[in-house]
């Protein structure tokens, strides 16, 4: 349970949503604060200042101020913003995300206030929801006390995204602004959770979710997949794994579930997915996402790595190669980001990938193979290395089934910071090259993870061989395990083509599930 303060629990409460009448009036002047930058780190210096602004218009649900000396939007413009927020914006977005909230003016209309500002186009400002004794206290900055929305003058011709943004962000803050028990306590979600709801806002509100296929030539990872999501550096990045998710998980079921989650960051989502009823986890659906991130195919098993509201060419690949071996090649990766290496051949080449990561992080691996004509897929196979992050691949149907095999490897260590990144290596050799006891044809076991029963496909015949082993969830190799009365692993041979089922008996405690590794 977290242990909130007694200032904070009479913020708490003093969060309510009324329906007071107006306050304001056009042509009234009032003092504001300038933005406090209590929750972005890079402004933390600037410094903060105290000016008078004037209300150029009053409507329904909300004030548009005017800082005195700054350029003043034409008034047309100015009335058009208050008309679309108080007959679009506001009862659109308050039934999804939420009232807005009402925590200390006792006034039910938020500020839109216009400004000089150059650093920015636009502000939420979590320290002017709190007292102004408060800020100061913990932070030595000052509050105006009012529910503000900052647009910067100089950005004023697109005051409408911007508000529709930044609404975003003051609708989930009052669903979402419980401190977490950390030292220092954290009043906000984490950037790339919080920056999601309030792009998603924003294309909620000024775009159409229901459209299919609306083409997005910005896309974070057309130039760069390998950005950390978990750290806060890409708006376009937060989007569409907020959009992906909306689509994938409940709509807006997981919107709702997400706001009001007072869990930080990944693990939010992850208590979020188990509220809603599914099995996959953060990392489970953040290797979804980056498959769908390249190959965002509509029909490969229902649309599952897929958008339906944006499409995208291809994310861009870190390398090709078409001449095996390779040699070694040594690469760096942030912290939830994905590198694609593609792999193709348009003549019969069965090559064996090697995939070596840092000890004690973890990886995600998807291989997608293309079909022939190079468009649609034929297979996507996600596999997770080793306890020593060490994994094989055998893609034996190169250039005969599918010409193209592209590799995402994705860092899913929460444990790499923002600027750090996890190294590891790849190859890949031509089978024809190894020994026959170097060749290995990976089994598929099936549920994998398993509980007490598991199946597979033997796809040879007389004379092969093969190994299945029982690793717990970390990774680790379970001592007290048998498959079949057989301790630890169960050797395979001589058997005929076909479908087998073996059971497995653990003695000891491991994690739900059990991974199986042939």
């Amino acid at each position: 349970m977290k242990k909130i303060s007694l200032v904070i629990l009479m913020i708490a409460l003093a969060i309510t949503v009324t329906e007071a009448k107006a306050q304001s009036h056009e042509g009234d002047t009032l003092k504001f604060w300038s933005v406090s930058y209590i929750d972005w780190p890079p402004l933390w210096g600037s410094p903060q200042r105290q000016f008078d602004a004037v209300c150029k218009k009053a409507g329904d649900h909300c004030y548009v101020f005017v800082e005195v000396g700054a350029t003043v939007p034409l008034q047309s413009d100015i009335d058009n913003l208050v008309t679309r927020y108080d007959t679009q914006f506001y009862p659109s977005l308050t039934s999804k995300y939420g009232p807005v909230p009402d925590a200390l003016d006792h006034d039910s209309s938020i500020f839109i206030l216009v400004l000089n500002e150059s650093d920015w186009a636009g502000y939420f400002d979590p320290g002017m929801q709190m007292p102004d004794t408060m800020v100061w206290a913990t932070w030595t900055r000052h509050s105006s006390e009012h529910e503000l929305i900052y647009v910067a003058a100089s950005a004023f011709y697109a005051a409408e995204g911007i508000v529709a943004h930044e609404m975003g962000h003051l609708c989930h803050w009052l669903q979402d602004h419980s401190p977490e028990a950390t030292t220092p306590p954290i009043y906000w979600e984490t950037a790339f959770v919080d920056e999601g709801f309030s792009t998603f806002a924003e294309e909620y509100l000024t775009g159409n979710l229901d459209q299919w296929d609306v083409m997005d030539n910005a896309a974070f990872f057309q130039s760069d997949p390998d950005i950390p999501l978990i750290y806060f550096t890409n708006y376009d990045q937060a989007q569409l794994f907020m959009t992906f998710m909306y689509e994938q998980y409940g709509g807006w079921s997981y919107i709702s579930a997400l706001l009001r989650n007072q869990v930080n960051g990944w693990q939010g989502v992850d208590s979020t997915l188990r509220l809603l009823g599914y099995s996959q986890t953060f990392d489970d659906a953040f290797e979804q996402w980056c498959v769908a991130n390249y190959i965002d195919d509509s029909l490969y098993q229902g649309g599952k790595y897929a958008y339906r509201h944006f499409s995208f060419p291809n994310a861009s690949l870190l390398s090709t190669h078409s001449f095996f071996p390779t040699g070694v090649h040594s690469e760096q990766l942030s912290a939830y980001g994905c590198d694609y290496v593609k792999f193709t051949s348009m003549t019969a080449k069965p090559i064996q990938i090697e995939f070596t990561g840092t000890i004690g992080s973890h990886y995600r691996i998807a291989f997608m193979m293309m079909n022939p004509s190079g468009y649609g897929v034929k297979e996507v196979v996600c596999l997770q290395p080793d306890s020593t992050q060490h994994l094989l691949f055998a893609a034996d149907s190169l250039g005969i089934a599918y010409n193209q095999l592209i590799m995402a490897v994705m860092c899913t260590d929460p444990m790499v910071d923002e600027n750090s990144t996890s190294s590891y290596t790849y190859s890949a050799v031509g089978t024809a090259a190894l020994n026959e006891s170097e060749k290995i044809t990976p089994l598929k076991i099936y549920p994998n993870p398993a509980q007490d029963k598991l199946s597979f496909d033997w796809p040879s015949g007389k004379g092969e061989k093969g190994t299945i082993e029982i690793y717990d969830t970390a990774g680790n190799r379970v001592l007290n395990a048998s498959i079949n009365k057989k301790t630890r692993s169960v050797d395979i041979q001589s058997l005929a083509t076909g479908t087998y089922s073996v059971i497995i008996r653990i003695a000891e405690k491991v994690s739900s599930g059990t991974f199986v590794k042939s």
